[in-house]
């Protein structure tokens, strides 16, 4: 595809699955989490976290990033990193998302591209919904 995906492991080729814990309840709750495994795994500065959510949460706001099937890929960009991060979080109790099917979501990925690209590129996008639809995320 050509985009390059960084995990919150590392691992270039799979974007890492983590447990989102219960208390985390809503969107805005999920993606703080998310945000959370993406600095400690070295894929986003801790001084670019508050952006990124609000960023992400922005989004949000003009229309739900849930795809349908009980999944949502929320996303935005930063100016400190360098590529494209994903991590994956399940959640163990559906969320309400506003989803376009009106499921609540199960599993989201957070995505964060650097900034220079404008906006998340559409690549890396598909490639995360390709693999979370395919199963082999």
């Amino acid at each position: 595809m050509g985009t390059v995906i960084a995990s919150a492991t590392g691992d270039d080729d799979r974007p890492r699955f983590v447990d989102v814990p219960a208390a985390a309840d809503t969107p805005e709750k999920v993606v703080r989490f998310l945000t959370g495994r993406l600095v400690e795994g070295g894929q986003l500065p801790a001084a670019e976290s508050e952006q990124v959510v609000e960023r992400v949460m922005r989004r949000e706001s003009l229309g739900s990033t849930g795809i349908g099937r009980g999944m949502a890929v929320p996303h935005a960009t930063c100016n400190r990193i360098e590529r494209v991060a994903c991590v994956v979080g399940r959640l163990p109790q559906p969320v309400a998302w506003s989803a376009i099917d009106g499921e609540a979501v199960r599993m989201a990925a957070l995505v964060v591209s650097p900034d220079a690209e404008g906006r998340v590129p559409l690549r890396s996008l598909e490639w995360i919904v390709h693999r979370l639809h395919a199963g082999t995320a």
